[in-house]
């Protein structure tokens, strides 16, 4: 059979589309689970020896346990094995705070927040808690040091997160996470805002800290510095005239308008091509049933193009919508599978076309920036409601099918 392309996309490209919808919608049963550090969902796959030390009848044997988990830990960091001081690290955690999965079917279903138990040991008495909490402070930092070490640095937040829930008053934690801030090569200026914060927190809680003291003198010098360098290269700025246009804005956006309506009619004939590939396709496979269903949608594309004029949105999707995605387990009101589905929208539509009326002469300043301003928005227009729904539902029906026929094969 020949190789199929839909509007020049490879047949392998829509599956990978349609897979990414797929896992992004199961992403959404394990919400909370995927929330936590991985530090902490590890614990949910659990080695014998740590399910028997949360078993022990005493604190002390747990505690005991993990101290010794803990001091290998800290011998493996001395030499530099910080894979293996991070898992013991891990263990000593995983006596005390931990997730376990009550679902018998997870090999098949996967991990699913209605079958997760997350447990927070809680010590008897004073005593008992207030070594816990030394211990799991220790531990945290321990994490942050070795993720830091690791190159792992939103594990290391992470860790310094959990370090100062545990203890506010624990100048370490917040010196740690400053440094995990500021370690990345992409960090931005909001993470010096944060790391400037946390340094000042560190100091506050033990002005003898000296390593903290000095980075957050450095700091404010670096960031001081960058503000009069921005004042400088942004002070002329108005008086260079360098502003939006908003006449020459309003122009070009009208132009856009008409390529995309000029765009529609194109686009819903292709549509029309794309069904009936697919349904050669089906009819080819023998499967009757999504064929029928391929042709069901290109009337449903027939009767959309003419009541739909605007793009579809899918922050406000139609009865209609939500009753279709509904019916292929696709959640329109979810936040994150929205953003998804205008991902796609936007791969679709990154070759935009000029229409009549455009010019190529050099633009000035302005033009220019205008020019700038409408390409970081333009990936969020959309040729229109029916062409864009049906390909979504030929998408995931299409990998369904695929899923079939090979489990058939």
């Amino acid at each position: 059979m020949d190789k199929i392309d839909i509007d020049g996309t490879p047949f392998s490209v829509l599956l990978d589309r349609a897979v990414k919808i797929k896992s992004f919608q199961s992403s959404q049963l394990a919400r909370k689970y995927n929330a936590l550090p991985s530090f902490i969902q590890s614990s949910i796959f659990a080695s014998d020896e740590v399910i028997n030390a949360r078993n022990a009848d005493s604190f002390t044997e747990r505690f005991d346990a993990a101290m010794t988990w803990k001091e290998d830990g800290n011998a493996a960091y001395r030499e530099g094995r910080f894979d293996e001081a991070f898992e013991k690290f891990k263990m000593s955690i995983a006596l005390f705070r931990f997730v376990e999965n009550t679902n018998p079917n997870v090999k098949k279903e996967g991990i699913k927040d209605e079958y997760l138990r997350e447990t927070i040991y809680i010590p008897k008495n004073d005593d008992e808690q207030l070594q816990l909490q030394q211990l799991l402070v220790k531990l945290y930092n321990n994490i942050a040091l070795t993720s830091l070490k690791r190159n792992d640095h939103r594990t290391a937040v992470q860790a310094c997160d959990c370090a100062i829930e545990v203890n506010r008053e624990n100048d370490k934690s917040f010196y740690l996470r400053a440094q995990a801030r500021l370690a990345p090569k992409s960090a931005s200026a909001i993470d010096e805002e944060l790391a400037m914060m946390d340094l000042r927190a560190a100091v506050t809680l033990n002005p003898n800290n000296k390593q903290a003291r000095k980075q957050l003198n450095e700091l404010r010098l670096r960031i001081r510095s960058q503000r009069t360098k921005d004042r400088d290269a942004f002070s002329g700025l108005f008086s260079r005239g360098e502003v939006y246009d908003t006449k020459e804005l309003d122009k070009e956006k009208e132009t856009r308008r008409k390529c995309r309506e000029n765009d529609r009619s194109k686009a819903r004939g292709q549509d029309v091509i794309l069904g009936r590939q697919l349904a050669q396709l089906y009819t080819e496979r023998g499967m009757i049933a999504e064929k029928t269903k391929i042709e069901e949608s290109l009337k449903y594309l027939d009767v959309a193009s003419e009541q739909v004029a605007n793009e579809v949105d899918f922050r406000n999707p139609t009865a209609k919508m939500a009753e279709e995605a509904n019916a292929m387990g696709v959640d329109l009101s979810d936040q994150q599978t929205i953003e998804i589905l205008e991902q796609m929208r936007e791969e679709r539509d990154v070759e935009v076309k000029v229409c009549n009326g455009s010019t190529e002469q050099k633009r000035t300043s302005t033009t220019t920036i205008t020019s700038k301003y409408l390409s970081t928005r333009i990936f969020k227009l959309a040729r229109g409601a029916a062409m864009l729904f049906v390909i979504l539902l030929i998408y995931i029906r299409l990998f369904n099918s695929f899923i079939r026929y090979q489990m058939n094969a």
